[in-house]
C-alpha cells in the first residue's frame, strides 16, 4: 500500500515535470518566427525573436558570392528599416549597415538604429558551409520598434508585418568596414511576412537562441511568391549612349566631312550626337539621384561632363555661326578655326572622362572593353582621315583643291562642294 503511494506520487511528480518541459519547449518554439528563401546560389534564412520593449534579436545568412545581401521592415523600400551585410576587407567577417530608406535608392546608413553582431559559436560572420562561404550572422537590436515609417514600422500585434529581401550582384565583394559604404542596386528582391504574435519572447536574455533547427524550415513566416529579378539597368544606358556620342557619332561626322565635303551631311551628324549627350546627361542625373556617393553631383566625373555639355552646346553654336557668316562673306572665319581645334578637344575630354566614369560607379573591369572600342575606333578614324589625305596628294596638281585661306577663302573645308564654290 506503501509503495504504491510513493510510486503513483513519483509519477504525478514526473508527469508535471515532462509537462512543464513540453509546454517550455513548445513556447520556445513558438517565439521564433524563420523565413527562408532561395537565392539561386543557395538559401538566404531570416529568423527573429521580439520582446514587448521593442528588443529584436534576429538572424541572417545568405551566399557570400553575392556583394552584400539584406533584409527590411515594411512592404517596399520607403520608409523601412534594412539590415545589410557585406563583406570586410578581412574576407573572414561581415560589416553589418543598419538603414533607413526614404524612397527607392540606396539607403542610408543611420546610426540612431542601435543594432550589434552578437558572437554566436557557427555564427559568426563569414561561414563556410558545403563548400560555400556564407554570411551567417545573429544580430541584437535595441528599441527597433522606434524606427520605420508606415509598415515599416514593426507591430507586435501584427500577424503578417510585411518584410523585404534583396541581395546585389556576384561581381566582386565589397570588402569594407565602412557602415555607409556605397553598395550597388540589388539583382533580385522580394516580399515576406511574420506572424510577429507568435514571434514574441517575454524576455531576449533567456535561453532561446535563433541556431539548430529553429533556422531549418519556415515557421511562423510566409510568402505570396518567389524573389523577382532586377538590376541595374540605367548605368548601363547612360554608358552606352555617352559611347556612342563621343566615339562613334563625333568621329564619324569628323569623317564624313572629309571624305563627303559636305557641311549639311557634317551637321546633322554632330547635332545628332550633340542630342544624344544632352539625352544621356539627363539619364546620368537620374541615375546620380539613386545613389548616395553620387546624389549631391559633385564628383569629378560628373562635374566634368556637365562642363563638356556646355562646351558641346557653345561649340555646335560657334560652328553654325561660322557657317552663316561664311555664306555671306565666302572667307574663313575666325570662328571656323576655333570651331577645328575645339571640335577634337572636347571629344577626347568626353573620353576621358568616359574611364573616370567607370571608376566612380565602383566598375573599373570595364575600362578594358571600353579602352579597347576607343583605340580601334581611333585606328579607324586616323586611318581614314591619313588615307584620304595621301590620295588627295597622289592626284595630278592641276586637280588638287588647295583648302587655304588665300584659295578657296575656306581653310577648314566646312562648307565648299569640290570644284564648284558653291556652298551645301
Amino acid at each position: 500500500m506503501y509503495s504504491r503511494l510513493v510510486l503513483t506520487l513519483l509519477f504525478a511528480f514526473f508527469s508535471s515535470i515532462f509537462q512543464v518541459v513540453a509546454a517550455a519547449t513548445q513556447e520556445t518554439e513558438a517565439s521564433i518566427a524563420t523565413f527562408i528563401s532561395p537565392t539561386g546560389a543557395g538559401n538566404l534564412t531570416y529568423a527573429l525573436i521580439a520582446a514587448k520593449n521593442g528588443d529584436v534579436r534576429m538572424h541572417l545568412s545568405a551566399p557570400a558570392t553575392y556583394q552584400w545581401v539584406g533584409v527590411g521592415t515594411g512592404s517596399e523600400m520607403d520608409g523601412s528599416v534594412m539590415f545589410i551585410l557585406y563583406e570586410n576587407a578581412d574576407k573572414l567577417n561581415a560589416t553589418l549597415s543598419t538603414r533607413l530608406s526614404d524612397g527607392h535608392n540606396e539607403p542610408s546608413y543611420s546610426k540612431n538604429v542601435e543594432c550589434e553582431l552578437e558572437a554566436t559559436e557557427g555564427h559568426n560572420s563569414i561561414v563556410q558551409k558545403d563548400n560555400s562561404r556564407y554570411y551567417s550572422v545573429n544580430i541584437y537590436c535595441r528599441n527597433l520598434t522606434a524606427h520605420g515609417k508606415g509598415d515599416g514600422k514593426l507591430d507586435f500585434s501584427n500577424t503578417k508585418q510585411p518584410f523585404v529581401y534583396a541581395w546585389g550582384p556576384a561581381d566582386g565583394a565589397l570588402l569594407s568596414a565602412s557602415k555607409s559604404a556605397s553598395i550597388k542596386r540589388h539583382v533580385a528582391y522580394g516580399n515576406f511576412w511574420i506572424d510577429l504574435t507568435k514571434a514574441a519572447s517575454p524576455n531576449l536574455e533567456s535561453n532561446i537562441t535563433l541556431t539548430g533547427n529553429s533556422l531549418l524550415i519556415t515557421q511562423n513566416a510566409g510568402s505570396d511568391g518567389q524573389a523577382e529579378s532586377d538590376g541595374d539597368k540605367v548605368g548601363p544606358a547612360h554608358a552606352a549612349i555617352m559611347l556612342a556620342a563621343f566615339v562613334v557619332i563625333f568621329p564619324l561626322g569628323a569623317v564624313l566631312l572629309r571624305f563627303l565635303e559636305s557641311v549639311k551631311t557634317h551637321s546633322i551628324v554632330q547635332t545628332i550626337g550633340l542630342l544624344a549627350t544632352v539625352f544621356g546627361v539627363g539619364v546620368g542625373l537620374y541615375l546620380s539621384r539613386m545613389y548616395n556617393h553620387s546624389k549631391n553631383v559633385s564628383s569629378g566625373h560628373q562635374v566634368f561632363g556637365l562642363i563638356l555639355l556646355i562646351l558641346l552646346l557653345v561649340q555646335w553654336a560657334i560652328g553654325f555661326h561660322h557657317h552663316l557668316r561664311f555664306r555671306k562673306y565666302k572667307r574663313s572665319t575666325l570662328y571656323g578655326r576655333l570651331h577645328l581645334y575645339a571640335g577634337p578637344t572636347i571629344v577626347l575630354g568626353g573620353i576621358i572622362n568616359g574611364f573616370t566614369g567607370f571608376n566612380f560607379s565602383r566598375e573599373p573591369h570595364n575600362n578594358v572593353y571600353y579602352g579597347a572600342v576607343v583605340a580601334v575606333v581611333l585606328v579607324i578614324v586616323l586611318s581614314s582621315l591619313v588615307w584620304k589625305r595621301w590620295s588627295k596628294n597622289k592626284q595630278p596638281k592641276h586637280n588638287r583643291i588647295m583648302e587655304d585661306d588665300e584659295q578657296n577663302h575656306d581653310a577648314f573645308r566646312m562648307n565648299v562642294v569640290r570644284g564648284s564654290g558653291e556652298v551645301r
